[in-house]
């Protein structure tokens, strides 16, 4: 097989490189693979191509094949690129040019194609140089193609696959790239597999690099880690290694915050989180459960799932500022606000999008508000309305789960009451809001004329009590509204005089 060398392994050992050949069940599979064959059609006679990586690994694990393709060209890989974009009919850029790492995006799925030199011309040194076992395994493709079904495995991956363990290939691997930590939580999460314990030791030792590395990166990683199905166990992980608290230093405490443990609640309403979206069908949410899938299950940059599972995990994050001692009891007033305004500090440092950012702040901002909804003796028809209308809609939907898994972590189980005022809010909202949405009580105009009052920031004033009005159940038609307003306007004047 060209491109293979004789070469010492990692442990001394000289061996032939063919030692290295293995077979691998469920290979075959691959020889009807579009983008792999498109990679094989477009690269020039002579040269030499590996699918390395997470195509492979998922093979040997048994698992649904990755959407990521992963290959090492001892050529051009920029022309590669062309090549294979123009077959696939997507389009290519450069992950690093420099570098000479370029990608391309299949219209059709999805799909990410990573083409990269091999490093020293050599396969053995390529594999070397990656981070873990199971992702250090290689195809030929061209030897594939002409029926040679074997993987290069110098690192023994294929079998730490059927042991479910995920081991380091180099004492080097988190110095040359510290994301390779979180990435160490999230295969291991994602696929169940266990973290050697080699690995653990020298994961938890070089934590402080991940400050050194780049923030998108590690965010990128934390994103995929809350799209898991146990996120729970990750984030777990995540502080158990100190990896967590070098991303958020303001965490740091949360086990003990002057005798609180703000912690262990987080991670209960982010399990809640997690069985929640495990369990959405017709027994739970019956008449909207596909809805409600698709709202949660929505691809993105950052999938609704992960930021419903980020506002459980922060939901709580202005208590660490605000708590205060009563006796008997803890209080933390305004920790909701707190928490929404520090919160899109932590979001920045992170690269999160300004409108991530934003709608994490107010979720964790608004979280109380289902349970004053739930507090009143009538929900009715324009009450319900303006809970989303003010919420922001689908935003809506979120705040009402995340209510569901905050009163479960809090109460060890089901608030049955709580429960069925959820059902009923999301019944509404798309039996009847989606399709007709009510209408404020009074626009601003109306105020204007209503209360005598000029353009600019009274108005607005004026706006937000008639909402909080119809949120407490005390105005639910305009002349309550006005009613309202006036007792409101009169005792402001009064304070004032």
């Amino acid at each position: 097989m060209s491109g293979m060398k004789d070469k010492n392994d990692r442990t001394g050992r000289t061996d032939s490189a063919r030692s290295y050949f293995k077979p691998l069940k469920g290979l075959e599979r691959l020889k009807a693979d579009r983008v792999i064959k498109a990679a094989s059609d477009a690269m020039p006679a002579g040269s030499v191509l590996y699918l390395v990586g997470g195509v492979l690994r998922n093979i040997a694990l048994g698992v649904a094949a990755a959407p990521d393709y992963d290959f090492s060209f001892d050529g051009d890989t920029r022309a590669l690129a062309v090549a294979v974009s123009g077959i696939l009919g997507g389009s290519f850029f450069a992950l690093d040019e420099e570098a000479g790492a370029w990608r391309v995006v299949s219209k059709e799925g999805g799909l990410t194609i990573d083409f990269t030199p091999t490093a020293g011309g050599d396969i053995l040194a390529d594999l070397g140089k990656r981070d873990f076992t199971v992702n250090a395994l290689a195809l030929q493709v061209r030897s594939f193609f002409d029926g040679e079904s074997v993987v290069i495995d110098p690192f023994g991956g294929i079998n730490d696959a059927g042991a479910a363990i995920l081991r380091k290939v180099s004492y080097s691997i988190f110095d040359d790239d510290p994301v390779r930590m979180m990435r160490a939580v999230r295969l291991s999460i994602r696929y169940g597999l266990e973290i050697e314990q080699a690995t653990w030791e020298l994961l938890v030792s070089k934590a402080p690099l991940l400050s050194k590395t780049s923030p998108e990166r590690a965010r990128e990683e934390l994103v995929q880690l809350m799209t898991c199905a146990d996120s729970t166990a990750g984030v777990k992980l995540l502080f158990a290694s100190t990896l967590m608290q070098v991303m958020v230093p303001e965490m740091k405490e949360w086990k003990d915050i002057s005798g609180y443990d703000l912690l262990s609640h987080s991670l209960r309403a982010l399990k809640e989180a997690d069985k929640l979206l495990g369990s959405i069908s017709e027994d739970t949410f019956s008449g909207f459960s596909d809805r409600l899938k698709e709202y949660f299950m929505r691809p993105g940059p950052v999938p609704n799932a992960a930021i419903f599972r980020l506002a459980a995990l922060f939901h709580d994050f202005g208590k660490a500022y605000t708590l205060t001692r009563e006796p008997g009891k803890l209080r933390f007033i305004g920790h909701d606000s707190e928490g929404a305004k520090r919160l899109p500090e932590v979001m920045e440092r992170l690269r999160f999008s300004r409108r991530n950012s934003s709608e994490l702040a107010h979720l964790v901002k608004n979280h109380h508000r289902v349970f004053m909804l739930a507090s009143l003796k009538e929900r009715t028809f324009r009450a319900k309305g303006h809970f989303f209308r003010a919420t922001g809609g689908e935003s809506g939907l979120v705040l009402l789960c995340l209510a569901l898994v905050d009163a479960r972590a809090t109460r060890g189980g089901e608030d049955p009451e709580l429960y069925e005022v959820v059902l009923d809010m999301m019944r509404f909202y798309y039996g009847t809001y989606i399709m007709r949405k009510p209408a404020p009580l009074m626009t601003g105009r109306q105020v204007m004329e209503a209360f005598k009052v000029p353009e600019g920031p009274v108005v607005g004033d004026i706006l937000r009590k008639i909402s909080e009005g119809v949120e407490t159940g005390e105005v639910r038609n305009r002349k309550e509204a006005a009613a309202y307003i006036k007792k409101w306007l009169k005792e402001k004047k009064g304070d004032t005089g």
